[in-house]
C-alpha cells in the first residue's frame, strides 16, 4: 500500500484564469492611459511590465489547469 505526501496544490480554474486575464489586462491599459494623460515615461514601465507578469501568470495557470486535466 503508498500513500502520498500531503502536499498544497492550488486547483487553477478557467474562471480563475479568466479574471486574472480580466484583471491584470485592465490594469495594463490603466497604466498604458495613465503615461498618455500625464506624459511619464514611468507608467509606460510599468504597464510592460504588468502586461509580462500577466503572460507569465497565465502560463503558469494554464499549465496547472492542463496538469489537473490529464490527471485520471
Amino acid at each position: 500500500m503508498t500513500t502520498r505526501a500531503p502536499h498544497i496544490q492550488i486547483h487553477t480554474t478557467s474562471t480563475t484564469r479568466a479574471i486574472t486575464r480580466v484583471t491584470l489586462a485592465a490594469l495594463t491599459a490603466v497604466l498604458f492611459a495613465a503615461a498618455i494623460f500625464f506624459g511619464e515615461i514611468e507608467f509606460i514601465t510599468a504597464a510592460l511590465l504588468a502586461g509580462v507578469a500577466g503572460i507569465a501568470v497565465d502560463l503558469r495557470q494554464t499549465t496547472n489547469l492542463a496538469r489537473v486535466r490529464v490527471r485520471p
